[in-house]
Parts: structure tokens; sequence; C-alpha cells
């Protein structure tokens, strides 16, 4: 089921945008077929902080760019690679020069989650970077933000759709990132693994950017609730419904249950506060360094 734009459209697109959509819909391969010109001024309206610059987040930027969103922002839970960081502004800039790419050059923690991810619409996470498994999820779920998830070991990627408070009536129910993991911050979570197919990485971050594109312009069904494994290696697909989480009752002890794990992770408790979340009341717009690109 398709759900409700995420995003209001912008005014008319500006030259510049006009022109390279001109260009783009004159190539089959490009096109972008259930969405029309309001979509595209919703794409263009909108901001896609993506954490990570190298793994599943490079196609991703690479075809979030594409399709012009108007805003990309470019974090990681440990310092950004300076030269993919550098790259990663070109492609964009190449692709869509209207596109504002901010880069935040600090370290996500706890205390400047919730301020960074508070400026934008939605976070892509295809970082595969697990030093605080929960932070981003849980950040998302406190602030109401999709989060589109991915992740790839050997010859397997696994994506998702998280959003604690999907709109009213869209007959999507809440997910978290804790849905998928469990819920104990200390469960041990396996590092991306460094043989992992180029081309995998590549089909499964265009895939990321697909699911945030639906939700941008509320085309076609998104993630939300389920878990898309793609098998690289028998080039299978498979999309399963995540479990639906249990709660706990105010004051209750809670016992511990299995949770699903794209890494076999161990059951853990279920629990009703975030260890890793920052504070919603401490959201502001991005306050770091914005590249923009002015028209000609």
């Amino acid at each position: 089921m398709a759900l409700p734009p995420l995003v209001e459209p912008t005014g008319p697109l500006s030259p510049t945008e006009t022109a390279r959509l001109s260009q783009v819909r004159s190539l089959p391969q490009l096109r972008l077929p259930p969405i029309d010109d309001v979509g595209h001024r919703r794409l263009a309206a909108a901001r896609v902080l993506v954490l990570g610059t190298t793994g599943l987040s490079a196609p991703a930027v690479r075809s979030l760019a594409a399709a012009g969103v108007g805003t990309i922002g470019l974090a990681d839970v440990g310092p950004l690679d300076v030269d993919a960081l550098v790259l990663a502004t070109t492609t964009i800039l190449t692709l869509s020069p209207d596109t504002a790419v901010t880069a935040h050059d600090e370290d996500l923690t706890a205390e400047s989650a919730a301020r960074i991810l508070g400026g934008y619409d939605l976070v892509l996470d295809g970082s595969d970077l697990t030093p605080q498994p929960f932070l981003v999820g849980d950040t998302c779920a406190t602030l109401g933000l999709p989060l589109v998830w991915g992740s790839v070991a050997r010859g397997n990627a696994e994506l998702s759709v998280f959003w604690s408070s999907p709109p009213r009536r869209s007959g999507q129910r809440s997910t978290r990132l804790r849905d998928f993991f469990g819920t104990d911050a200390s469960a041990p979570v396996a590092a991306a693994d460094p043989g992992v197919l180029g081309a995998l990485r590549g089909q499964a971050g265009a895939f990321l950017a697909a699911e945030a594109i639906r939700l941008i312009t509320g085309t076609g069904e998104p993630l939300i609730g389920r878990v898309l494994t793609i098998d690289a290696e028998s080039g299978r697909f498979d999309a399963a419904q995540l479990p639906v989480a249990q709660p706990v009752a105010a004051g209750a002890r809670p016992e511990s249950g299995e949770a699903a794990s794209a890494h076999g992770a161990a059951s853990a408790p279920a629990s009703a506060s975030a260890t890793a979340t920052a504070t919603a009341t401490a959201v502001s717009a991005p306050t770091s360094a914005t590249a923009t690109a002015t028209e000609e």
C-alpha cells in the first residue's frame, strides 16, 4: 500500500533542473515512470541524510542525486572519510547541480544525533558501521523520522524501512530497528565483511534510494514492516514480515524473547527505553557547512 507523500512539493523547478529532467526523460533507462511533475517538485524539496559515503551509501547517493533530491546530507557514526566525501560531493553536483550538499563533520553521538537528524525528512543508513548499533535507530524512532536501512554480509544483503509513527490510516504499523535486531544495545552485531561482492553493494544501495524516493513521492509500496533479502549467490529475492514487537507494561520487568536479526543476534530483553537515544527537544536545523551549486 502506497503512503501519503512524505514531502510537500516546492514551487516551480529551476531552469537548470527543468533542463536536466528534460534530458533524463529522453533516456528510457533513467526515467522514473510513476513520478509526475509534482513528484519531481517533492524530490526537489526533500532533505535526505545519508550515513556513510562508501559501501551501500555510495550508490544510494548517486541514485538520490540522479532523482533530483534537493538536499543531501552526509554524516557518519565516526569521522567522515575526506576522500570519499569529496568524491560523493562531486558526484552529486555533477548529476544534479541544484542539489545542496551538507557535510556534517562531527561524529554522531547521543548528544548530537537528534540535532543533526532532526533537520531532515528521512535518514538513509547504508554505513554498515556498528560502534553504536541503535543510536540512529533510536533517534529516528524518537523524532518520528523514517529510517531506510540496509546491510550486507558476504553474499547477502538485507533492507528495510523503519518508521515509529507512519501516517494514520496508512495501514502501516509502527516499526523500529530494535524490532529487527532486538533491544539489547550490547548484543553482538557482525561488522561488514570486506569480501562483499561490489555488485551486491551497488544493487542494494540502489534499492535503498528507491525506498527513499517512494516515501518522498508517495508512490509504490515501501518496505515498512518487511525485510527484503537479496541472495547474490542464488540470485533470489525474498521479503519477509518483521515480527511484531511485544509491548512491555509500565513498571513490569521485561521478559527475554526471540528477535529477528540479519546476523543471527541472540534473543534480547524487550525494553521501553532507548539506551542511545538523544532527546527530541534538541532538534534544530543542521549547522554544518553547506556546499550548494548555484544557478548559472
